[in-house]
């Protein structure tokens, strides 16, 4: 019998599972649901898990008993609490409780790209940081949840248009150009009937609103080029956040690793590298290339913590 390491990333649009074999390298991957309780309706986060567990092991022979580790970057941790509710969910795959890391997505995308001392910014559904230090202390910021927390992220940016949307639709705000895509994104046959539709949307549809201004600003639209910007500004606070509670100024090299989907435009991943320079007015920072596949991270650290 073969072992193996199964790593989990698990987000508020998607879930990706990977099942890397220790004896080949080899990795095979699989797709599931959102497993992000805080955005997905009750219980089903469980579903989304148990349904891409299944998949795992039907399609590939392996059993719990051949998982050597299995790690699971979860964006929903951020209490004690949290971390239970998943730990329960990672004991269903019927691998024992010393077999387990549950820790923030944050987390394994650092390690996707990055070596201690470092951190991981993620700017996707939602926002957070983590840090990541050589004797392999964490530190947290950002990612407390919506509408609360997660400043910068496709949710935060989504509130922001859909507010003003909002504003104008009412009559006490300007109109803006990429409000005639929004109108047609959510099928609203007019301006009229635009709020009604929206006082029905989710948080994802929120979210996926963000690539429109995204879009937009790249374009060379000013409304929306100041929304990114902004955007771009919360999330390297948060990163900054992170460099000051873990000393990093005192490092010769700290490996900052961007991670999510808002990363892939270049505006946004501009901004964000010019306000996060000139907050920590630091030279000791790496930029690694957007993350593409952070559930590689999950990997890299259970062959740190399961070896």
């Amino acid at each position: 019998m073969g072992e193996f390491f199964l790593a989990v990333d698990g987000g508020g649009s998607k879930t990706e599972f990977c099942l890397y074999d220790r004896a080949t390298g080899k990795t095979e991957h699989f797709l599931s649901g959102s497993t992000n309780y805080k955005i997905s309706p009750t219980d089903a986060e469980r579903q989304a898990f148990q349904q891409g567990i299944k998949r795992v092991y039907l399609e590939t022979g392996v059993n719990a008993e051949q998982i050597r580790g299995l790690v699971m970057g979860m964006s929903g941790v951020d209490s004690p609490e949290d971390h239970a509710r998943y730990l329960k969910l990672g004991l269903s795959t019927g691998v024992a409780v010393d077999r387990i890391y549950v820790c923030n997505d944050s987390e394994i995308a650092f390690y996707a790209q990055g070596t201690p001392p470092g951190l991981c910014i993620v700017a996707g559904t939602g926002s957070s940081a983590t840090g990541v230090a050589k004797d392999r202390r964490t530190a947290r910021s950002g990612g407390w949840g919506t509408p609360i927390s997660d400043e910068g992220s496709g949710i935060w940016i989504g509130i922001q248009v859909l507010q003003k949307i909002l504003r104008f639709c009412d009559g006490y705000d300007a109109y803006q150009p990429v409000f005639d895509h929004l109108r047609q994104h959510f099928s609203a046959p007019s301006f009229d009937e635009l709020p009604k539709i929206l006082t029905l949307i989710d948080m994802q549809q929120i979210a996926a609103t963000a690539r429109l201004v995204i879009d937009h600003a790249e374009a060379g639209d000013s409304f929306c080029d100041e929304l990114v910007r902004r955007a771009a500004c919360h999330t390297a606070e948060i990163a900054t956040s992170v460099y000051a509670k873990l000393a990093f100024h005192q490092e010769s090299s700290v490996d900052v690793v961007m991670a999510g989907s808002l990363f892939k435009s270049p505006t946004y991943r501009r901004r964000f590298i010019k306000e996060t320079l000139r907050l920590t007015a630091g030279d000791n920072m790496r930029f690694c290339e957007e993350v593409s596949r952070p559930v590689l991270g999950g990997v890299a650290l259970a062959k740190v913590l399961f070896l």
